[in-house]
């Protein structure tokens, strides 16, 4: 049920623009009367623009986008109660890689999307797509990754592969690379993804308990759980983190890493 007044907030819009005006006061609604968050589909710069305003105007609701990484194009919005714990709120996205199994060269951006269009998705459905060389990344709300997988077979005639990656894994814009020394007791995940985090060891628990924290691109829930050199930890928005080099031990006995986080 509908509890702002839509013509208080949609009377600027006309058109589509109207029509996207009123899904996203729908989905406001939806927060505000089951005091949770609500996401919309991906949304245009000028879809986030009008959902902005909207969200803004409520002045009982607080927002987030996320496309996936650092400045993309296409995201999602996520509304919810200004007393709801920001902490808890993950807007849901996946992503498919599509490898070229011949000369991927002379495939483009709209070849992508209108193969993955093709296999009876909507647009509103599919966020970026990258081109990595000898194949694309595209992300996607996480309810239509299997009918990609199972159905894209081919692009422009070239035979792909696809399967889906975790979204840190995404090959989009260069990361910023922070170099971090640091010791720890133990080579434990949570002792170590603390240090590279910047966060205490009681927080990091409490995220690894909840499965937030990724090894290898693999939720681990086990705080104990060994790390190792080589491994890369990743928490969804926060980057990931490469456990690069043990660097020998202190005086005092503790473990000494070099790690490389990508922001």
């Amino acid at each position: 049920m509908v509890i702002f007044d839509k013509s208080r907030f949609l009377g600027h819009l006309d058109g589509e623009e109207k029509e996207l005006g009123s899904r996203i006061l729908d989905i406001a609604s939806e927060s505000y009367t089951e005091n949770r968050p609500a996401y919309s589909d991906f949304l245009d710069p000028r879809g986030q623009e009008i959902a902005l305003g909207i969200v803004r105007g409520t002045g009982s609701l607080l927002y987030r986008f996320s496309g996936g990484y650092r400045g993309a194009e296409r995201q999602r919005l996520a509304i919810f109660p200004d007393y709801y714990p920001s902490d808890r709120v993950e807007i849901p996205l996946a992503a498919v890689s599509i490898k070229g199994t011949a000369d991927f060269s002379e495939v483009t951006h709209r070849d992508v999307l209108g193969a993955v269009l093709g296999c009876g998705i909507k647009r509103e459905k599919i966020g970026d797509v990258l081109i990595t060389g000898q194949g694309a990344q595209v992300i996607m709300t996480p309810g239509i990754v299997p009918a990609v997988v199972h159905n894209l077979q081919a692009i422009q005639k070239v035979p792909v592969l696809v399967s889906e990656i975790d979204i840190e894994q995404l090959e989009a814009v260069p990361k910023q690379l922070k170099e971090i020394r640091a010791t720890v007791a133990s080579l434990r995940l949570d002792a170590v993804a603390s240090a590279g985090y910047g966060t205490s060891r009681n927080q990091m628990v409490r995220e690894i308990k909840a499965g937030k924290v990724k090894v290898d691109w693999k939720s681990v829930d086990n705080p104990a759980y060994g790390i190792e050199v080589g491994d890369i930890l990743s928490i969804r928005g926060r980057g990931r983190l490469e456990v690069a080099q043990q660097l020998g031990l202190t005086r005092k006995g503790r473990i000494s890493l070099l790690l490389k986080r990508y922001i």
